[in-house]
């Protein structure tokens, strides 16, 4: 009696493990099918029973699902799963893992083929999603799997990725990453100017100065005529005390690009700061010629004409024989006058920018009192910043 319960006890337990591993085969043949729902529904049963955890199959077929998820076109079959991919590669791993005799080596070399791409499409859609962390962590894995054993002997290096996953790292704010990908892309040659310009910008972020100007210098002497490095530069030297040498590579970015209005507005924001007015306006105005729709030109130049007025309005009030003054304040309202359209173009090329509004606001209350328009601008004006705080 006791032989017939021992037998009856193996003749059960193998049929239980029959029953979960003919999940497995069934999520297989769900997914050969098309199936995708009823495949998740099998592989995701089957695999939790205790005889198919360590059953490297089961991991093989629930990646396999798991990417068809991925990588299916249709809404329904999509919606199953939040980051399919993950579970998918996570799976194949696994089927690695427990793999004793070199069995899963083929089949999962062929489904991690086809996770590259995945991958590299799956970081980009997040790239423009502005996950730049999941963009990153996707260019990350297909350097991982690019680098696995299986591919050694068709090795690449994947310059692209690596320059994306750079740019991803510097989006995202994960410095160190961003510098290690940048300078690997330099090793390799890839990226041109750009590498050495956006690794300048992350070093100074992490606040290496004098790595970051390393890289600057070195770019400038390999891309001497790249605007983006040239712009490196001329914002390094311009913030950074040393005007003239800022002035000099001005110039030679507007030689390579004339009709570039950034570099006539940079050039003109430069001679602001040496306090050559004059020039600085000459520099604004061609600016907004070759760019009618820029705000920092036409705001910059109604500043410089608003403090020459707000001066004389100073040496106005310093007069004091009556007579005289009543003529001269005449003049500095007139002066304001001439100033609003300096301001008021700045605000149609940027509508409710709030600095540009007060000094409005303040310029309409001096004239409040000389035509009736402008006390109805002022309350204009103070209503629309009213609604801004």
């Amino acid at each position: 009696m006791k032989k017939l319960s021992f037998i009856l006890v193996m003749i059960f337990s193998v049929s239980s493990v029959f029953a979960q591993k003919s999940k497995i085969t069934g999520a297989q043949n769900y997914l050969t099918s098309g199936k995708l729902d009823k495949a998740k529904e099998a592989i995701d049963e089957g695999i939790k029973h205790e005889k198919c955890v360590n059953y490297p199959k089961a991991y093989l077929v629930k990646g396999k699902v798991y990417q068809g998820i991925f990588e299916s076109p249709l809404p329904v079959y999509k919606s199953l799963e939040k980051n399919p991919l993950d579970i998918a590669y996570a799976a194949y791993l696994k089927a690695l893992e427990l793999d004793q005799k070199g069995k899963m080596l083929k089949p999962v070399k062929a489904q991690m083929t086809n996770m590259i791409p995945d991958y590299t499409n799956e970081a980009v859609t997040r790239y423009n999603e502005k996950d730049y962390a999941g963009a990153l962590a996707a260019f990350e894995i297909v350097l991982e799997i690019e680098s696995m054993n299986f591919f050694k002997d068709n090795q690449v290096v994947d310059t692209i990725v690596i320059y994306n996953a750079g740019m991803a790292a510097q989006k995202a704010e994960k410095y160190d990453k961003a510098i290690k990908y940048y300078k690997q892309s330099i090793d390799y040659k890839y990226g041109g100017a750009k590498t050495y310009a956006y690794l300048s910008k992350v070093l100074k972020a992490k606040g290496n100065e004098k790595e970051a100007v390393e890289y600057i210098q070195k770019g400038f002497e390999l891309f001497p005529n790249d605007s983006d490095m040239l712009v490196e530069l001329i914002n390094y030297y311009m913030f950074g005390g040393e005007p003239q040498k800022a002035a000099d590579y001005l110039d030679k970015a507007i030689a390579l690009d004339p009709n570039n209005a950034s570099f006539y507005s940079a050039k003109g924001q430069l001679y602001d700061k040496m306090g050559e007015l004059d020039n600085a306006i000459t520099m604004y105005k061609k600016s907004i010629e070759l760019d009618p729709e820029a705000f920092i030109p036409r705001y910059n130049l109604a500043i410089i004409v608003s403090n020459k007025v707000s001066k004389h309005h100073k040496e106005v009030n310093e007069i004091l024989d009556a007579k005289k003054y009543n003529e001269a304040i005449k003049e500095v309202y007139a002066e304001y006058e001439n100033v609003i359209p300096y301001f008021e173009s700045a605000l149609e090329v940027k509508p409710g920018e709030k600095n540009t509004l007060l000094i409005l606001k303040e310029i309409y209350f001096k004239l409040r009192n000389q035509k009736e328009a402008y006390l109805e601008k002022y309350n204009e004006v103070k209503s629309q910043l009213d609604n801004i705080q």
